[in-house]
């Protein structure tokens, strides 16, 4: 499922490589690109493929979506020496979906799909395990307690219907209708009501919920600890204070837009 993702990624962004075969120069979609293939791209084309880079003519290539990092980093031929380099220390290689900024190279591809960095990931996200919210485990150690109760209930009305000489047919009968009272049948609808006012106070607020478990996980949520919360949002960093000389500016405005003071 991972790899089928990856694919169709690349044919939902139309993403196609040139490549140079046989020495001919081809354009074509990026989902036919093979390790060997020497694939050229420069500013505005997103890479097709990871690939050691043999050309970098004042390359620059925001790497956002892997690093993130909304800087774009400036690539060189030159080798990076070391091991288990850091990807962002990377600068002689070029990653899959990663967008050119400005200038021109030339790559190696050295892998594609599931093999490249952002494939990494897809296969990681795919075989991530879902868990159970604190409300969910709550709920399951509730109805536990309430069948554990419904059967002590049962067997004790039976117990003691049977010393005072009464039909166990009917203490039976009897028995299984208590324990079907006890039952909260109505809890499920009460959960899901209270969930979806969760989420339309929380869409209120500019937050979207998609599944509705999700408000009691983001409801029970204090604090939520990032280096950089504008490249989690907008892909933009903006400075918020200024400091100078002992003094405290605010600066207003939200990403590259020029409107705003201080």
């Amino acid at each position: 499922k991972a790899a089928e993702s990856v694919a169709a990624l690349q044919k939902m962004l139309l993403i196609h490589a040139h490549v140079r075969r046989g020495g001919q120069r081809e354009d074509i979609p990026a989902e036919e690109v093979v390790p060997g293939d020497i694939v050229t791209f420069e500013a505005g084309d997103k890479v097709p493929a990871d690939g050691r880079l043999i050309i970098a003519a004042t390359l620059e290539i925001e790497e956002a979506a892997l690093t993130g990092e909304s800087t774009p980093v400036l690539k060189s031929v030159v080798p990076v020496v070391g091991e288990d380099v850091p990807l962002g220390d990377r600068i002689d290689m070029a990653y899959m979906n990663s967008t050119v900024t400005r200038g021109r190279g030339e790559m190696v591809v050295t892998a594609t799909g599931m093999g490249t960095e952002v494939g990494q990931i897809s296969g990681m996200l795919a075989g991530v395990q879902q868990e159970k919210t604190p409300l969910t485990r709550q709920l399951d150690q509730l109805t536990v307690i309430i069948t554990i109760m419904a059967a002590v209930a049962l067997g004790l009305v039976i117990l003691f219907g049977l010393i005072r000489g009464d039909d166990f047919d009917d203490l039976f009968v009897i028995g299984i209708a208590l324990a079907i009272a006890a039952i909260p049948t109505g809890l499920p609808a009460v959960v899901t009501t209270m969930l979806s006012l969760g989420t339309q106070a929380l869409a209120a607020k500019g937050a979207i919920i998609k599944r509705l478990r999700s408000v009691e996980t983001l409801g029970s949520t204090s604090a939520i600890c990032s280096d950089k919360t504008g490249t989690l949002t907008l892909n933009q960093m903006t400075a918020r204070q200024l400091l100078i000389a002992g003094r405290r500016y605010s600066i207003e405005g939200e990403g590259y837009a020029t409107e705003g003071k201080i």
